[in-house]
């Protein structure tokens, strides 16, 4: 994600073409308004459509417009999206889906940087920054001739990746911990945080949906809780882990982020390891902690925790924590763990 963000500084300081790529709810529409606000044309509008939402004969009189009569329903003139977001950015999400009719009229939009309306025959120019987004392998897609390669060299001018959820396990607790700031101030409830079995579960599961299921489960979590509680893993969908257990032992109330690691059981000497995770503990007794420094304290224990799973090696943790040693290392003196 810190590449990411580079990407978007990046490409914020120019007008060129930028392709999202990423599967659903990843954040690919995130990613680009923030390009857009970083940009010199954030006080012009961001006009975003899904080109996999409408037909191919609605799709080209909404982003190019139409005169009136062109149709039959076309009772005045349309100028289209293109137009409307007039030096500003239009967003196509889901572009892997555009017909390859479509992608012709649109290629020559990109190029020429003018459109012409549905039942005219005067194109006119625009001023228009295009970022497009797909789900989409569309190389793929045009091994599979389902996407024009012409028009995905133009889009592709600066190519944005971004990783599924899966693939940044690390970041979990703490897109956890604002999703359920969030749902709490739109619930009114004020909650517990996470027991060690939420943190377990959420942790391990795959998420297909991304960061976007993620944040409908901890929206219904946080439904389904009454006022003080501490969400356990049976707040959360059946439908999230099946392999996980999901009896967790009794919920002890925490601020933010638990101190227990994600599993539910702790080694004595575990326990032992760091003042900040003795401090954290204090907090799930009662005594008041910042958030940061329940992260810290639940970051410290799991840490703890896959150093023991590999017999203290540090090299094999730092690969199944996703680390570099030298990462791992600072953590591990930041911490006491050493």
């Amino acid at each position: 994600m810190a590449e990411v963000f580079r990407l978007m500084e990046a490409a914020a300081l120019s007008s060129i073409p930028v392709l999202i790529e990423g599967e659903t709810g990843t954040g690919k529409e995130l990613v680009a308004r923030g390009i857009h606000r970083a940009s010199s044309r954030a006080d012009a509008p961001f006009v975003a459509i899904n080109c996999a939402a409408l037909p191919e004969a609605l799709l080209e009189s909404e982003l190019f417009g139409h005169r009136r009569g062109a149709f039959t329903g076309a009772t005045d003139d349309q100028p289209g999206l293109f137009r409307a977001a007039k030096g500003g950015v239009i967003f196509l999400d889901e572009i892997g889906e555009m017909p390859l009719a479509m992608q012709a009229k649109l290629l020559r939009v990109v190029q020429e940087n003018e459109v012409t309306s549905v039942g005219d025959t005067r194109p006119s120019k625009v001023d228009v920054r295009v970022i497009s987004a797909s789900n989409r392998d569309l190389k793929e897609a045009q091994a599979a001739r389902a996407f024009r390669q012409d028009l995905f060299y133009r889009l592709a001018a600066f190519p944005i990746r971004l990783p599924p959820l899966r693939d940044r396990r690390e970041d979990i607790p703490y897109l956890a911990a604002r999703f359920l700031e969030q749902a709490s101030e739109r619930h009114n409830k004020k909650l517990g945080g996470f027991h060690p079995s939420a943190i377990e579960l959420i942790g391990r599961a795959e998420w297909p949906g991304n960061v976007r299921e993620l944040q409908k489960e901890i929206e219904r979590a946080v439904a389904l809780a009454s006022e003080g509680e501490t969400l356990t893993a049976d707040h959360f969908s059946q439908m999230l882990a099946p392999s996980v257990a999901r009896s967790p032992a009794p919920a002890v109330k925490s601020d933010g982020i638990p101190a227990g690691a994600p599993e539910s059981e702790q080694r004595g000497s575990e326990a032992k390891a760091s003042p900040r995770r003795g401090s954290a503990e204090e907090s799930s007794a009662g005594a008041k902690i910042s958030l940061q420094g329940a992260r810290e304290a639940y970051e410290a224990r799991y840490i703890s925790q896959v150093l023991a799973e590999h017999g203290g090696n540090v090299s094999h943790a730092a690969v199944a924590l996703r680390l570099s040693r030298v990462a791992l290392q600072k953590k591990m003196k930041r911490y006491g763990l050493r």
